[in-house]
C-alpha cells in the first residue's frame, strides 16, 4: 500500500486533473436525470398492487381526479352557478385536462333532462323563471337524484362550497400541476370566492417531490457551510473545509450521471442521496485531518504528513467505503423500486467519495495552510485534549466491566427489536406534512366539507351490454356498502355508474329507456365521467374471453385520510367481504360467473400498505447488509473474532433510536424506516477506524484492555468531531415541511449521538470479550 500511496502523493496534480476531467464529463450527463413523480414509481413492475392499480388504468383511463373546493355562499344562484361556469371555461383551456365537472355543469344536465323529447330533437326551450339553478331546486325527480348522488362530490350538502372534478393526463415534468396552480392563484382573485383548495394524489406526490428537492438543496447548502463552519473552528484548516466541499460535490455530479447511464430516475427515497454522502465524507475527512494536524503538530513536513496520514488511513477509508457500500447495496433485495435503485445509488455513492479523496485529496493538502496551522487556537486544542481523555475514561471504565456492558447491549437490542417490529406505522401519506402546511390544510378542508379525501375504487367483472338487472345487483351491493360501513371510520361516499343511470332514469327521456341506454345517453352528456366508471368491452381491447364479451364496472370510494393503518386495512377487508358475498350470489341467481375475484386498488390502498412493505423489506436487507458488512469486516480485520465483536455495536444504535421514538408515541414514518437500512453505514466507519488502529498496536503484544482504550483515545477525537459536525449539518432537516425528511433528519443526529457513544463503549468491551491475549 505504500508505494501506491506514494504514487498517489506523487502525482496528485495528475489526480486533480483527472478529476476535474471526469466531471467535465459527468456534469452534462447528471444534468439529464429525471425525476419519477408518481405512486406507481414506489413499487416494482412485478408489485401485485402495482398491477392491478395499472389494470384499472387500463380499463378506465390513465387519468388522474383532482378536486378544486371553493367557498361560494351563493352557490344556490344563477350567480353562483355563472361562476362555476367561468371557472369550467378556465380549467378546461389547460391542455390535458379531459373534462371537468362542476355544479352548474350538473345543474345544465338537470335543465336538459326536464324537457321533453321533443324540445331535445327540435332544441327549442322554455325560459327559466326561477332564480334558484334547478339542480337545487328539489321539485324535480330528475334533478333531486343529480344532487344527491353527486353531493358530497361536487358541492357540499349546505351549498356554500362547490367542486370542479378535474380528470385530467397528469405529466411527469408537473407542467399540467402547475397549469392547475396558476389556475387556483386566478380562481381565489375573483370575487365571491373564498377557501380555494387543489385536492388529488398528483397534488400529494408533487408537493412531497417540491418538499424533498426543497430539503436537499437546504441540505447541500446550509449543511456544507455549517459542516465548514465547525472544521474551520475545531481543526482550523480550510484546506479540509476545501476537501470536504469538492469531495462531496463530485461523488454527488459523478453519481447522478451514473444513475443516468444506468436508466435510473431519481426517486422520492433518492433525494436523500445528499444526506448519505455527507455522512461518509465528513467522517473520513475528519480522521484524516485529525491525523495529519497531529503530524504536522510533531514537526513534520506537508509532504511527510500527507504520506503518513494517507498510509495510515487510505485502508480504512477503503474498508469504510466498501462496507458502506455494501450494507446500501444490500437493499436491492428490497420489492419497492426505489430503495432498490437507492441502494445502487448510495453504493456507488460511497465508492465515489473513496475515489475523489484520493484524486482530490493530495492536491488540496498541498496548498498553502494557515500560518498558525501547526499551532491551533487554544480551544480547538483544549477541546481535542478533553474529548481524548473522556474517551480513553468511558473506554476503560467499559472493558473493565465488559462482561456487563455487553450483556446491557445484548438485552437493549433484544428490547429494542421487539419493540420495533410491533411499532405502528404511519399510512396515510397526508400525515407526512406537518399539519401547518398548505397541502394538509387543503385536504383537511376537503375532509370536513365535502367527506373524505382519500380516494379508492373497486372493480367488478361485469357482463357487456350492462343489463338493467346487473345495474339492480350493483345498486344493492352499494346500499349495503353504505349500510354496513358509513360513518366518519367507514365510507363516506360510494358512486357508480349505477347510480348515474338511476338519476337519469328519472328523467322524461330516461324514463324510456333501458339500462343500457342510459348508460350510453350518459357517455354523450360526460363522456370522461362515464368512461372512467365503466369500461369498454374487454374483447374490444383485445383481452382474451372465451365466453361472452365483459367489461369492468368501477364504483369510486371515499374515506377519511386520517384513519389509521389498522382502521383502513379493516375497511378494505370489509370492502372486499361484502363485495365476494355478493358476487358469489350473482353467480348464484344467474348463468353468469365473474372471471375475476372484486378488485380493490386505486393510491389510497397503495399507501396504505408501502409504509408496511417498506418495514418488511427493511427487516430482510438488514439482515443481508449485516451479513455482508460482517464479510467485509472479516476481510479487513483478517479476524472473525474482531469483525462479530463490532457487529452488535452497529446495529444497535438505529434500533435504539427508534425504540425510543416509538416509545414517545410517535409512528414509524417513510423517514424512520430507511433508518434501519443506512444504520450500519452510519456507524460502521468509526468502527472500522478504531478498529485499525487497534490491529495496529495490538502487533506490539501488549494486553487487549491497554490497546483497546489506547485506539478509543486515538480516534475518539476524530469521532466526536465528526459526529458534532453531522448532527449541525443535519439538524437543517428538522424543520422540513415534509415530516419524513423531518424524522430522518432527526433520527439520523440522534442515531449518529448514540453510535458515537456506543462506538467508545460497547465496542471497545466487546472488543475485550472477543479477543483475548496470547
Amino acid at each position: 500500500m505504500h508505494p501506491f500511496i506514494r504514487t498517489i502523493v506523487t502525482s496528485r496534480w495528475l489526480g486533480i486533473c483527472l478529476a476535474v476531467a471526469l466531471w467535465v464529463i459527468a456534469y452534462p450527463i447528471a444534468q439529464q436525470l429525471k425525476s419519477q413523480r408518481s405512486v406507481t414509481t414506489l413499487f416494482a413492475a412485478h408489485n401485485p398492487l402495482l398491477r392491478d392499480y395499472q389494470d384499472m388504468k387500463t380499463w378506465f383511463g390513465d387519468q388522474d381526479v383532482l378536486i378544486l373546493m371553493y367557498r361560494d355562499q351563493d352557490l344556490a344562484s344563477q350567480a353562483g352557478m355563472e361562476r362555476c361556469q367561468a371557472l369550467a371555461e378556465r380549467l378546461a383551456t389547460i391542455p390535458d385536462v379531459a373534462s371537468v365537472l362542476t355544479p352548474q355543469r350538473l345543474n345544465q344536465l338537470a335543465e336538459e333532462s326536464s324537457k321533453n323529447p321533443l324540445q331535445l330533437l327540435t332544441g327549442a326551450s322554455t325560459p327559466e323563471p326561477n332564480a334558484i339553478p334547478r339542480l337545487l331546486r328539489g321539485d324535480d325527480p330528475a334533478a333531486v337524484e343529480l344532487e344527491k348522488l353527486f353531493a358530497g362530490y361536487t358541492h357540499s350538502a349546505d351549498y356554500q362550497y362547490a367542486a370542479a372534478v378535474v380528470i385530467a393526463n397528469t405529466d411527469q415534468e408537473g407542467q399540467t400541476l402547475q397549469a392547475l396552480n396558476q389556475a387556483v392563484q386566478w380562481w381565489s382573485q375573483q370575487p365571491g370566492v373564498s377557501e380555494v383548495s387543489l385536492v388529488g394524489e398528483p397534488v400529494l406526490v408533487e408537493q412531497a417531490f417540491s418538499l424533498v428537492e426543497t430539503d436537499g438543496a437546504s441540505l447541500a447548502i446550509i449543511t456544507i457551510l455549517l459542516l465548514s463552519l465547525v472544521l474551520l473552528i475545531v481543526l482550523w484548516d480550510w484546506r479540509l473545509v476545501m476537501l470536504t466541499t469538492l469531495v462531496i460535490g463530485w461523488s454527488i455530479v459523478v453519481t447522478r450521471a451514473l444513475m443516468v447511464m444506468l436508466g435510473i430516475s431519481l426517486s422520492l427515497i433518492a433525494s436523500i442521496m445528499t444526506a448519505i454522502d455527507t455522512v461518509v465524507t465528513v467522517t473520513a475527512v475528519v480522521h484524516l485531518g485529525v491525523r495529519y494536524q497531529s503530524r504536522r503538530r510533531r514537526g513534520d513536513s506537508v509532504r511527510q504528513a500527507m504520506l503518513e496520514s494517507f498510509r495510515c488511513l487510505a485502508l480504512p477509508i477503503f474498508w469504510t467505503c466498501a462496507t458502506d457500500a455494501a450494507g446500501f447495496f444490500a437493499l436491492g433485495f428490497s420489492e419497492i423500486l426505489p430503495v432498490q435503485e437507492f441502494g445502487w445509488m448510495i453504493g456507488f455513492s460511497a465508492i465515489n467519495v473513496c475515489l475523489a479523496l484520493l484524486l482530490i485529496g493530495p492536491t488540496c493538502l498541498s496548498l498553502p495552510e494557515f500560518p498558525s496551522a501547526r499551532q491551533s487556537p487554544r480551544f480547538a486544542g483544549g477541546l481535542a485534549a478533553r474529548l481524548r481523555t473522556a474517551s480513553g475514561l468511558i473506554a476503560s471504565r467499559c472493558v473493565r466491566h465488559y462482561r456487563l456492558i455487553v450483556a446491557a447491549g445484548l438485552v437493549l437490542m433484544g428490547l429494542a427489536v421487539l419493540l420495533v417490529a410491533n411499532g405502528e406505522t404511519e399510512s396515510s401519506f397526508l400525515r407526512n406534512f406537518r399539519a401547518d402546511s398548505s397541502i394538509a390544510q387543503d385536504y383537511g378542508n376537503v375532509e370536513a366539507k365535502l367527506g373524505g379525501a382519500g380516494v379508492w375504487d373497486l372493480v367488478l367483472d361485469v357482463p357487456y351490454p350492462v343489463t338493467d338487472s346487473m345495474l339492480t345487483k350493483v345498486d344493492q351491493l352499494e346500499q349495503q356498502l353504505r349500510e354496513d360501513l358509513a360513518g366518519p371510520n367507514g365510507l363516506t361516499k360510494v358512486i357508480s355508474v349505477a347510480d348515474a343511470a338511476q338519476a337519469f332514469g328519472q328523467s322524461r327521456l330516461g324514463s324510456l329507456m333501458n339500462g343500457t341506454a342510459r348508460i350510453e345517453a350518459m357517455r354523450l352528456r360526460l363522456p370522461s365521467f362515464v368512461g372512467a366508471l365503466i369500461s369498454k368491452p374487454l374483447a374490444a381491447n383485445g383481452v382474451p374471453d372465451d365466453t361472452k364479451n365483459r367489461c369492468k364496472l368501477r364504483i369510486m370510494l371515499r374515506s377519511s385520510e386520517a384513519l389509521t393503518t389498522a382502521q383502513k386495512q379493516a375497511l378494505m377487508a370489509s370492502v372486499a367481504s361484502i363485495a365476494n358475498e355478493h358476487q358469489a350470489q350473482w353467480a348464484a341467481d344467474s348463468n353468469w360467473t365473474a372471471n375475476a375475484a372484486p378488485l380493490i386498488t386505486g393510491y389510497y390502498v397503495m399507501m396504505t400498505e408501502l409504509v408496511d412493505q417498506l418495514i418488511a423489506d427493511q427487516w430482510r436487507c438488514f439482515g443481508v447488509s449485516a451479513a455482508l458488512i460482517w464479510i467485509l469486516m472479516v476481510l479487513a480485520n483478517r479476524s472473525l473474532r474482531l469483525a462479530s465483536a463490532a457487529l452488535l455495536p452497529n446495529l444497535l444504535p438505529a434500533f435504539l433510536v427508534l425504540a425510543v421514538t416509538l416509545l414517545v408515541g410517535e409512528k414509524v414514518n417513510m423517514g424512520a424506516a430507511m433508518i434501519a437500512a443506512v444504520s450500519v453505514g452510519l456507524s460502521i466507519d468509526s468502527s472500522i477506524h478504531l478498529m485499525s488502529h487497534y490491529r495496529r498496536r495490538r502487533m506490539t503484544d501488549r494486553p487487549v484492555s491497554v490497546v483497546v482504550v489506547s485506539a478509543a483515545r486515538q480516534v475518539g477525537v476524530a469521532v466526536c468531531l465528526s459526529t458534532l459536525a453531522l448532527v449541525v449539518g443535519f439538524g437543517v432537516l428538522g424543520g422540513s415541511e415534509f415530516i419524513p425528511t423531518a424524522t430522518f433528519g432527526t433520527l439520523v443526529a440522534c442515531t449518529l449521538v448514540v453510535g458515537t457513544v456506543i462506538n467508545l463503549s460497547l465496542l471497545p468491551a466487546s472488543i475485550r470479550m472477543m479477543d483475548r491475549d496470547q
